[in-house]
């Protein structure tokens, strides 16, 4: 009996280490297995990422390539007429109109490769005499009482005032308005070109924009 009982508990403790190794194998397989998926699953999602990134450089690249390519930048000095230029037309020199915040600047330049060049800044002052319904104006200088800003000036290529420090007299500010700006410069070619234009102030006012209208 006793025989029989050891040889039960025998089989009992072989029974349990068996179970126990395969547990043990069946878990390390699992968890093997489910490392391997997870590895596999991350290098798919890396190739796809770095196939991704490529194609989307390569479209942007050929993208900017391909619009680049229609432009010349405006800084290319040799495409650019200048003021005894073949070709060149001085009526080109400026916009017909700027637009300057009474709160800026007024920022407008001359074309480039110029012997010398000569700024003039007016106030429109309207007439109306006695009963007549035509109303005539006529151009007051007032360039003497604007504020430039460094490397800028009447006798400069650039022409950049500071509105808010700028006076039409001294006792007078740089007011919203439209007033005119009169270009002349001296070619290459030592021919005087002449041109001119509007420059708009308006009222800047917070959160919108009024701008100057003519009674």
């Amino acid at each position: 009996m006793e025989e029989f009982a050891k040889k039960v508990s025998n089989s009992a403790d072989n029974f349990v280490r068996f179970f126990w190794h395969y547990a043990e194998n069946l878990r390390v397989g699992m968890f093997m297995k489910r490392f391997t998926m997870s590895l596999r699953l991350m290098t798919f999602s890396f190739c796809a990422a770095f196939i991704f990134c490529t194609a989307c450089k390569d479209n942007v690249n050929t993208m900017l390539d391909d619009y680049n390519a229609h432009y010349e930048p405006a800084t290319n000095l040799e495409l650019i007429k200048n003021p005894g230029d073949a070709g060149f037309r001085e009526e080109d020199m400026l916009e017909p109109t700027y637009f300057a915040s009474n709160e800026g600047s007024i920022n407008v330049a001359a074309p480039y490769k110029c012997k010398s060049y000569s700024w003039n800044f007016y106030k429109i002052v309207y007439q109306k005499r006695g009963s007549e319904s035509v109303i005539k104006s006529t151009l007051e200088d007032i360039t003497a009482g604007l504020n430039f800003y460094e490397d800028s000036g009447t006798n400069m290529r650039e022409f950049r005032v500071y509105v808010p420090l700028s006076h039409i007299s001294a006792d007078e500010k740089l007011v919203p308005g439209t007033y005119i700006l009169h270009l002349s410069v001296i070619g290459n070619n030592d021919i005087e070109y002449k041109d001119w234009c509007s420059i708009v102030i308006y009222e800047q006012v917070y959160g919108h924009t009024d701008f100057f209208k003519e009674d």
